[in-house]
Protein backbone atom coordinates (compact mmCIF):
# COMPACT_ATOMS: atom_id res chain seq x y z
CA UNK A 1 0.00 0.00 0.00
CA UNK A 2 2.81 2.45 0.87
CA UNK A 3 4.53 1.69 -2.46
CA UNK A 4 1.36 2.67 -4.33
CA UNK A 5 0.69 5.81 -2.29
CA UNK A 6 4.05 7.45 -3.05
CA UNK A 7 3.68 7.45 -6.89
CA UNK A 8 0.10 8.72 -6.62
CA UNK A 9 1.23 11.54 -4.32
CA UNK A 10 4.08 12.48 -6.70
CA UNK A 11 1.68 12.65 -9.67
CA UNK A 12 -0.75 14.85 -7.71
CA UNK A 13 2.06 17.27 -6.80
CA UNK A 14 3.27 17.40 -10.40
CA UNK A 15 -0.21 18.14 -11.73
CA UNK A 16 -0.85 20.91 -9.21
CA UNK A 17 2.50 22.52 -10.04
CA UNK A 18 1.71 22.64 -13.76
CA UNK A 19 -0.86 25.43 -13.75
CA UNK A 20 -1.37 27.82 -16.62
CA UNK A 21 0.30 30.63 -14.69
CA UNK A 22 3.12 28.47 -13.41
CA UNK A 23 4.49 28.17 -16.92
CA UNK A 24 5.15 31.90 -17.21
CA UNK A 25 7.85 34.02 -15.74
CA UNK A 26 7.09 36.48 -12.99
CA UNK A 27 6.79 40.20 -13.08
CA UNK A 28 5.30 42.83 -10.90
CA UNK A 29 1.57 42.97 -11.08
CA UNK A 30 -0.81 45.29 -9.34
CA UNK A 31 -4.02 43.32 -9.27
CA UNK A 32 -3.64 41.31 -6.11
CA UNK A 33 -7.38 41.60 -5.53
CA UNK A 34 -8.19 39.96 -8.85
CA UNK A 35 -10.27 36.82 -8.52
CA UNK A 36 -9.54 34.09 -11.06
CA UNK A 37 -12.05 31.41 -11.94
CA UNK A 38 -10.44 28.65 -13.98
CA UNK A 39 -12.87 26.23 -15.58
CA UNK A 40 -12.64 22.53 -16.06
CA UNK A 41 -10.45 22.38 -19.14
CA UNK A 42 -11.99 21.60 -22.48
CA UNK A 43 -12.78 23.08 -25.87
CA UNK A 44 -15.71 25.06 -24.47
CA UNK A 45 -14.02 26.48 -21.35
CA UNK A 46 -13.89 30.12 -20.25
CA UNK A 47 -11.46 31.70 -17.80
CA UNK A 48 -12.80 34.61 -15.74
CA UNK A 49 -10.76 37.37 -14.11
CA UNK A 50 -12.73 39.59 -11.73
CA UNK A 51 -11.91 43.04 -10.37
CA UNK A 52 -8.92 43.69 -12.60
CA UNK A 53 -7.42 47.13 -11.86
CA UNK A 54 -5.99 48.80 -14.97
CA UNK A 55 -4.31 52.19 -14.59
CA UNK A 56 -3.99 55.03 -17.01
CA UNK A 57 -0.97 56.99 -15.87
CA UNK A 58 2.33 56.23 -17.62
CA UNK A 59 5.03 54.91 -15.28
CA UNK A 60 2.68 54.59 -12.32
CA UNK A 61 4.11 52.64 -9.42
CA UNK A 62 0.62 51.51 -8.41
CA UNK A 63 -1.39 50.48 -11.49
CA UNK A 64 -0.17 49.03 -14.78
CA UNK A 65 -1.62 49.73 -18.22
CA UNK A 66 -1.14 46.39 -19.98
CA UNK A 67 -3.03 43.16 -19.34
CA UNK A 68 -2.33 39.51 -20.11
CA UNK A 69 -5.31 37.18 -20.43
CA UNK A 70 -2.80 34.32 -20.22
CA UNK A 71 -1.66 35.18 -16.69
CA UNK A 72 -4.57 37.40 -15.65
CA UNK A 73 -2.10 40.06 -14.53
CA UNK A 74 -1.76 43.76 -15.18
CA UNK A 75 1.88 44.80 -15.54
CA UNK A 76 3.49 48.06 -14.49
CA UNK A 77 5.18 49.96 -17.34
CA UNK A 78 8.66 49.30 -15.94
CA UNK A 79 8.05 45.68 -14.90
CA UNK A 80 7.14 43.78 -18.06
CA UNK A 81 9.60 40.91 -18.52
CA UNK A 82 10.72 40.60 -22.16
CA UNK A 83 9.59 36.98 -22.13
CA UNK A 84 6.03 38.07 -21.21
CA UNK A 85 5.51 40.40 -24.18
CA UNK A 86 3.97 37.68 -26.32
CA UNK A 87 1.32 37.16 -23.62
CA UNK A 88 0.33 40.84 -23.27
CA UNK A 89 -3.01 41.22 -25.04
CA UNK A 90 -4.41 44.60 -24.15
CA UNK A 91 -3.12 48.09 -23.47
CA UNK A 92 -5.19 50.94 -22.06
CA UNK A 93 -5.15 54.56 -23.23
CA UNK A 94 -6.72 57.30 -21.15
CA UNK A 95 -7.24 60.79 -22.52
CA UNK A 96 -9.75 61.93 -19.88
CA UNK A 97 -13.09 60.74 -18.59
CA UNK A 98 -14.72 61.30 -21.97
CA UNK A 99 -12.15 59.46 -24.10
CA UNK A 100 -10.44 56.17 -23.25
CA UNK A 101 -9.93 52.92 -25.09
CA UNK A 102 -8.27 49.54 -25.22
CA UNK A 103 -5.83 48.72 -27.98
CA UNK A 104 -3.26 46.14 -28.94
CA UNK A 105 -0.05 46.34 -26.92
CA UNK A 106 1.90 46.60 -30.19
CA UNK A 107 -0.18 49.49 -31.57
CA UNK A 108 2.00 52.34 -32.82
CA UNK A 109 -0.16 54.89 -31.01
CA UNK A 110 0.54 53.32 -27.61
CA UNK A 111 3.40 55.17 -25.88
CA UNK A 112 4.96 52.06 -24.33
CA UNK A 113 7.08 49.54 -26.25
CA UNK A 114 6.16 45.97 -25.25
CA UNK A 115 8.85 43.64 -26.55
CA UNK A 116 7.43 40.63 -28.37
CA UNK A 117 3.79 41.76 -28.21
CA UNK A 118 1.48 40.19 -30.78
CA UNK A 119 -1.35 42.04 -32.49
CA UNK A 120 -4.69 41.93 -30.70
CA UNK A 121 -7.86 42.99 -32.46
CA UNK A 122 -9.95 45.26 -30.21
CA UNK A 123 -13.55 46.34 -30.66
CA UNK A 124 -14.21 49.17 -28.19
CA UNK A 125 -17.73 49.92 -29.38
CA UNK A 126 -20.20 47.06 -28.93
CA UNK A 127 -23.85 48.08 -29.31
CA UNK A 128 -26.12 46.83 -26.51
CA UNK A 129 -28.27 44.97 -29.04
CA UNK A 130 -25.19 43.03 -30.20
CA UNK A 131 -24.27 41.68 -26.77
CA UNK A 132 -25.95 42.88 -23.58
CA UNK A 133 -23.80 43.81 -20.59
CA UNK A 134 -26.03 41.59 -18.44
CA UNK A 135 -25.25 38.60 -20.70
CA UNK A 136 -21.57 38.87 -19.76
CA UNK A 137 -22.23 37.75 -16.19
CA UNK A 138 -23.89 34.50 -17.24
CA UNK A 139 -21.44 33.66 -20.05
CA UNK A 140 -19.83 30.28 -19.33
CA UNK A 141 -19.24 28.71 -22.76
CA UNK A 142 -16.36 29.54 -25.09
CA UNK A 143 -18.55 28.76 -28.09
CA UNK A 144 -20.33 32.05 -27.33
CA UNK A 145 -17.01 33.90 -27.41
CA UNK A 146 -15.97 32.16 -30.62
CA UNK A 147 -19.06 33.55 -32.39
CA UNK A 148 -18.18 37.17 -31.58
CA UNK A 149 -17.33 39.54 -34.41
CA UNK A 150 -14.04 41.21 -33.49
CA UNK A 151 -12.29 43.80 -35.62
CA UNK A 152 -10.21 46.78 -34.52
CA UNK A 153 -12.49 49.80 -34.58
CA UNK A 154 -10.34 52.59 -33.04
CA UNK A 155 -13.38 53.82 -31.10
CA UNK A 156 -13.29 55.17 -27.58
CA UNK A 157 -15.68 55.40 -24.66
CA UNK A 158 -16.31 57.66 -21.70
CA UNK A 159 -17.14 57.32 -18.04
CA UNK A 160 -20.83 58.00 -18.72
CA UNK A 161 -20.95 54.89 -20.95
CA UNK A 162 -20.05 52.51 -18.09
CA UNK A 163 -20.61 49.68 -17.61
CA UNK A 164 -19.75 48.53 -21.12
CA UNK A 165 -18.20 45.65 -23.03
CA UNK A 166 -15.07 45.54 -25.19
CA UNK A 167 -14.41 42.54 -27.46
CA UNK A 168 -10.91 41.33 -28.27
CA UNK A 169 -9.10 38.57 -30.15
CA UNK A 170 -5.51 38.09 -29.05
CA UNK A 171 -2.49 37.12 -31.13
CA UNK A 172 -3.06 33.44 -30.34
CA UNK A 173 -6.60 33.53 -31.72
CA UNK A 174 -8.38 33.48 -28.35
CA UNK A 175 -11.44 35.71 -28.10
CA UNK A 176 -12.55 37.49 -24.99
CA UNK A 177 -14.66 40.23 -23.49
CA UNK A 178 -13.68 42.98 -21.07
CA UNK A 179 -16.52 44.33 -18.95
CA UNK A 180 -15.46 47.78 -17.81
CA UNK A 181 -17.43 48.19 -14.60
CA UNK A 182 -16.33 51.46 -13.08
CA UNK A 183 -13.83 54.28 -13.03
CA UNK A 184 -11.79 55.07 -9.92
CA UNK A 185 -9.55 58.09 -9.35
CA UNK A 186 -6.56 56.60 -11.21
CA UNK A 187 -7.70 53.31 -12.74
CA UNK A 188 -10.61 51.37 -14.17
CA UNK A 189 -12.07 48.22 -12.65
CA UNK A 190 -13.00 45.45 -15.06
CA UNK A 191 -13.89 41.78 -15.36
CA UNK A 192 -12.48 39.73 -18.23
CA UNK A 193 -13.67 36.48 -19.76
CA UNK A 194 -11.55 34.69 -22.36
CA UNK A 195 -11.38 31.33 -24.09
CA UNK A 196 -9.23 28.89 -22.15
Amino acid sequence: MKKLLLPVLMIAIAISACTKEGATEGGTDNNTDTTVTTPVTGADSVVTFQDVNIGWSPNSSTYGRVFSSYTGKVYLDNAIPDTMGKYIDLAFNYFGTIQMNFLSADDASFDLKVTGAKTTLVRNYVPADTFAVSAFDTLTHAVTLQKLYVATDDNSFGATDLPLLVFFKNGNGKKGIVKVKSLASDHIIADVKVQY
